[in-house]
């Protein structure tokens, strides 16, 4: 009797537990979006039509009723209206605090022709008082219509009276180009000692060309400028970065900074004036001894992955060669005739050079793997990455078999062999499609199309395992599309898909990608050079709710159209950080 009394008390019981648990509902999250076609960029690719955002993260992500109980009264409720949306697109090569730095100086312009640049100067002309320097805006020679720089009789013709200098620099190879008065408002002559490691090129007359190498120190001080002050180049550095904003970017590598760079972004971040997420790579002054290495690093205020989700410190970097823009890539054949007429190089067996040798790269990475720190190198050239790749393997030989993830940062000319020796030892690529598509016409004709072929051969990489990121090295200008490496992903995005050059060539039509592998290597991809596949770079939940909502479908839009789309409204952990919308008003 009481066995029979006691079963229907537990069967009432679960009865009131159940109608209780049916009653609890979700907490209200603060930001929902339905009506959307959500790539979520998971490990399926799959799409969704809305997803739910609390306390900056992803907490719903799924069909409009999965979503719509997540809404509260203080909910705010977007939708989409069939909208693509991505996850937050993640830029992991600038030099934002460079390039902001160098507005408040002068605003970047990119000029195509000595035509343009003799018009910009003679514009400068007008309005600079007599006897003022004038310096005109870096512009690469493979950007310049003639594949040249200009002389001086060029600068003389739109400038005769005022001094004016063309500035180009790269690494540590410097060349300026001094019109007359220039020449004369310094007393550079014949006679003029050269500094050291420098030239001064004379003419048939014997008298100076105008042209300076590495020898910049002779007109140092008609070149300097006030320094704009710490709160106007924090603006500019806030400015840039909501500009990053415009075009779906949520978070970026600080590509070669320190630590007054990473505390430019903590304090702007402590002042809630910081629109994306930060991770700051540190460049690493050493010598190349493993002694020299552990000061360098010892020296640092901070530890790899110090900081949290807004911002952190990242790798450090050092550079093992130059760049092919200007025939320093460290480079597996020599450069070729007509490459060594374009360079103005001498030696017909040029292949560049290495700042490091294999056994200085061995002590650096072995030094820095062992006291904790995550490393990249900067390596253009195929022979370079065959270099980092040998000091990688021979640093690792005794440390833990741990993942370090290591990244060559730009790796331009990829070969299976290095492909696969790179996915073996767990190592990344950060490359600048881009760069094919404002540079491959130029290159195209200096290196051959042969060794164009696999220029910023992304799917290279990508067939051996080896995870890539694409992104811009953005450094100078504040424009998407009008910098000099333009920062827009979504050119970055189609360069790799099409493979198509500025002037329409196609060249190694087999390095092409989908249009979701490069969504993936702008999203989860490059989270993970960074350690953070897991909090970022993909819609999901439990991951930082960052996300853009495009003007066009990536995935069906004519291929053109792809690097003319734009977002509409940017969200950083549920915080919207740009609105198209409120632009136009």
């Amino acid at each position: 009797m009481e066995k029979s009394l006691w079963l229907p008390s537990i069967t009432m019981i679960c009865l009131l537990l159940q109608a209780c648990s049916a009653s609890v509902t979700e907490p209200p999250a603060e930001l929902i979006v339905l009506n959307g076609q959500v790539l979520t960029v998971d490990s399926e690719f799959s799409q969704a039509e809305a997803f739910a955002v609390r306390d900056g993260k992803f907490v719903a992500v799924g069909d409009n009723e999965d979503v719509n109980k997540f809404e509260g009264d203080q909910t705010r409720v977007i939708d989409a209206e069939g909208k693509t949306i991505v996850p937050g697109l993640i830029e992991t090569h600038v030099h934002a605090t460079g390039a902001a730095r160098g507005e408040t100086r002068q605003a970047f312009v990119q000029l195509g022709s000595i035509g343009e640049i003799q018009e910009w100067l003679r514009t400068e002309v007008a309005k600079t008082p007599e006897g003022d320097w004038i310096q005109l805006p870096r512009v690469d020679v493979t950007r310049i219509q003639e594949g040249r720089i200009p002389n001086r009789a060029e600068l003389d013709e739109a400038a005769p009276e005022h001094p004016a200098v063309f500035n180009w620099q790269y690494a540590n190879y410097q060349i300026q180009i001094l019109n007359s008065a220039a020449l004369k408002a310094a007393g550079i002559t014949k006679d003029t000692p050269i500094p050291e490691g420098g030239a001064i090129p004379l003419g048939e007359d014997g008298e100076p060309t105008g042209r300076l190498e590495n020898s910049g120190e002779l007109i140092a001080r008609f070149l300097e400028r006030s320094e704009a002050s710490d709160e106007e180049y924090l603006q500019s550095l806030e400015q840039l970065l909501g500009r990053y904003n415009e075009v779906g970017i949520t978070s970026i590598f600080e590509r070669g900074s320190n630590a007054a760079g990473y505390r430019d972004y903590v304090q702007l971040k402590e002042e809630d004036r910081l629109p994306v997420r930060a991770t700051v790579t540190i460049r690493l002054d050493t010598d190349g001894t493993v002694d020299g290495t552990e000061r360098a690093i010892a020296a640092l205020p901070f530890q790899h992955g110090d900081g949290d989700d807004r911002v952190r410190v990242g790798p450090l970097k050092v550079r093992m060669d130059g760049g092919i823009l200007y025939g320093t890539a460290h480079m597996r054949e020599p450069y070729g005739e007509q490459a060594i007429s374009f360079y103005g190089f001498d030696d017909p067996e040029h292949r560049g050079g290495a700042f490091f040798s294999e056994e200085e790269l061995t002590n650096i990475f072995h030094t820095a793997h062992r006291l904790g720190w995550q490393m990249s190198s900067h390596v253009t050239g195929d022979a370079g990455v065959d270099t980092v790749l040998d000091a990688i393997e021979a640093a690792n030989a005794d440390l833990p078999d741990d993942d370090y993830r290591f990244t060559l940062i730009h790796a331009y000319f990829a070969n299976q062999e290095a492909a696969e020796r790179a996915a073996r030892l767990g190592v990344a690529v950060d490359t600048q499609p881009a760069w094919f598509y404002k540079d491959g016409d130029a290159l195209a004709d200096v290196l051959g199309i042969d060794r164009l072929q696999k220029f910023i051969g992304v799917q290279e990489w990508r067939r051996a395992g080896v995870k890539v990121a694409l992104n811009s090295d953005h450094m100078q200008g504040s424009g998407p599309n009008t910098s000099l490496n333009p920062y827009n992903p979504f050119l970055t995005m189609y360069a790799a898909v099409s493979r198509r050059t500025e002037n329409g060539q196609m060249i190694g039509p087999y390095q092409r990608v989908s249009r979701e592998d490069a969504l993936r290597m702008m999203t989860v991809d490059a989270a993970w050079l960074s350690f953070d596949e897991t909090r970022k770079g993909s819609i999901e939940v439990g991951k930082l709710g960052d996300f853009a909502i495009l003007s066009d479908n990536l995935l069906t839009c004519d291929e053109e159209r792809i690097k003319d789309i734009r977002s509409e409204l940017t969200v950083v952990g549920g915080e919207v950080v740009y609105n198209s919308s409120e632009e136009d008003n």
